[in-house]
C-alpha cells in the first residue's frame, strides 16, 4: 500500500536529485511509515539549490519519493501559485492508496480539499495548534487574522472527518481539535536510547552546575528554535537575560537556529548592551551536534508563545538539563508547574532565572525530574503507538475501498 503524506516542512533539492530536510524529516523519519506501508510519497514544498550534495542524510531513498510543490512563502506568494498548487494536489491523489495529513499546514489543507471532494478517507497527525500559531505576537502580516480563522476552522474539520488521528500532545490539542474516530498520541520526536544521558555524565552535569552556582564561571543558558517566526520568543529571552545581567548575574545565552528574524534579535541584544553575552550559533544539524550543544549548557529555556509538544525541550530534558518554559500548549505536559512562567513576560522570566540559578538543590530537583519524564519518550515506547496508528489508517482505508 502506498501512502501520501502532506506536511508543512520544507525541503531542498540538489543537482544530484537528492532531497534534504531543513528540519528533522530525513530518510530515517520516513522509514517509520515503511513499517506498515510499502511506499511513502511526500507532498511538500521543495526548493532547488545549486549544490551537488549536502553534508547530511537525504530525505528521499528506497521507497520514499516526493511530489514537489513550489516554495512559496506567505499569503501573497501562495495566491500567485494557488492554481498550480490545486492542480498538483489533484494529480497527487491517484499516486497513492492511503493518505495522512500532518496538520496544520497549507500543503495538508490543499490535499484535504481534494480528498473531501472525492470523498476519500484520510488519517491526521496533529502536530500543532493553528489558532495559537497565528496569534498576534507570532506572525507579522495583514492577512494574519483571516488566515488564523481559516486554518483553525479547517483543522477542526480535518480532525472531525479523519478515520484515525494521532496527536503529539496527551490532552492539549485533543481538547481544542477533537476527533470522532480512533485516536492515540505520540511525539514526532524519535528519541534514541543513546540520546538519554547516562549516570556518569549526569553526575558530571550536576558537578558542573555547582561550579556555575558558586560563580566560578558564567551560567550558560541554551535555547533552540527557528527564527523564521516570532512564536519561539527569542526576543523575550534576550530581554530577560539582559535584566539578569543588569542585576549582576553572570550569564551567557546561546541561541540555536536561524531565519528572517535573526538580525532583529541581534539588534535587540545590541540595543540592550548584551551582544557580547549572546552567542548566535545558527542552525545546528539534529542528532549528535545538538546533543553536544545541550551538554555545554546549564539550563534550557523555552519561552514560546505557542507550542504543540516541543522536540527541543524533550531533547534538553533527556540530557538532564533543568528547564524553564511557558504555560502554553504541550510544555505544560512536560514541565512541573513551578518551572513555568507566563508567555510574553520578560520580567517574570528574569525573576525565575535569577531564582533558580542561585539554588543548587532546586536545579538538581529540576534536572532529575526532567530526566525521568524524558525517558517516557524513548523510541521503543512511542514506536508502538505510531505503528498502531499507521495500521489503523491502512485498515480503515481498505475497509472503505471494499465498501
Amino acid at each position: 500500500m502506498r501512502v501520501l503524506v502532506a506536511l508543512e516542512n520544507r525541503f531542498l533539492k540538489t543537482r544530484s536529485g537528492n532531497i534534504y530536510s531543513t528540519t528533522v524529516c530525513d530518510y530515517n523519519f520516513w522509514k517509520r511509515y515503511l513499517q506498515v506501508f510499502d511506499e511513502v510519497i511526500v507532498f511538500a514544498r521543495v526548493a532547488e539549490i545549486p549544490e551537488t550534495e549536502l553534508d547530511k542524510p537525504a530525505a528521499n531513498g528506497p521507497n520514499v519519493s516526493f511530489i514537489s510543490l513550489p516554495t512559496f512563502i506567505g499569503p501573497w506568494q501562495y495566491l500567485r501559485y494557488r492554481h498550480e498548487l490545486k492542480i498538483l494536489a489533484k494529480k497527487a491523489l491517484p499516486k497513492a492508496d492511503a493518505y495522512i495529513l500532518r496538520i496544520p499546514g497549507i500543503a495538508a489543507s490543499l490535499l484535504w480539499h481534494c480528498l473531501e471532494k472525492e470523498r476519500l478517507p484520510y488519517g491526521v497527525e496533529v502536530v500543532g495548534h493553528a489558532w495559537c500559531a497565528l496569534g498576534k505576537q507570532t506572525v507579522k502580516s495583514l492577512s494574519r487574522p483571516f488566515a488564523r480563522y481559516i486554518f483553525a476552522r479547517e483543522q477542526k474539520k480535518q480532525c472531525q472527518g479523519a478515520i484515525a488521528a494521532a496527536y503529539v500532545s496527551e490532552q492539549y490539542l485533543q481538547r481544542d481539535y477533537p476527533a470522532e474516530c480512533w485516536t492515540t498520541h505520540y511525539s514526532s520526536l524519535d528519541l534514541p536510547d543513546d540520546s538519554i544521558i547516562d549516570g556518569q555524565k549526569f553526575a558530571e552535569r550536576l558537578a558542573a552546575l555547582r561550579n556555575a552556582v558558586d560563580g566560578k564561571r558564567p551560567f550558560r543558558i541554551c535555547h533552540i528554535g527557528s527564527m523564521s517566526a516570532l512564536y519561539k520568543a527569542q526576543d523575550i529571552l534576550i530581554e530577560a537575560v539582559a535584566i539578569c545581567c543588569k542585576k549582576g548575574f553572570d550569564t551567557e545565552l546561546t541561541l540555536l537556529g536561524d531565519g528572517k528574524y535573526q538580525q532583529m534579535f541581534i539588534e535587540k541584544a545590541k540595543q540592550l548592551g548584551i551582544l557580547n553575552c549572546v552567542n548566535f550559533a545558527g542552525r545546528v544539524p539534529s542528532g549528535r551536534p545538538v546533543i553536544e550543544q545541550l551538554d555545554l549548557a546549564d539550563i534550557f529555556i523555552l519561552p514560546s508563545l505557542t507550542e504543540g509538544l516541543p522536540r527541543s525541550l524533550i531533547e534538553a530534558m533527556a540530557r538532564g538539563l533543568p528547564c524553564i518554559g511557558t504555560r502554553v500548549g504541550g510544555i505544560r505536559e512536560l514541565l512541573s508547574d513551578e518551572d513555568l512562567v507566563a508567555p510574553g513576560d520578560a520580567k517574570e522570566l528574569a525573576r525565575k532565572i535569577a531564582a533558580v540559578i542561585q539554588d543548587q538543590k532546586v536545579l538538581e530537583k529540576m534536572a532529575r525530574r526532567n530526566l525521568r519524564k524524558a525517558k517516557e519518550y524513548c523510541s521503543s515506547k512511542l514506536n508502538k503507538r505510531r505503528v498502531e496508528f499507521y495500521k489503523k489508517v491502512a485498515e480503515a482505508t481498505k475497509a472503505y475501498s471494499v465498501s
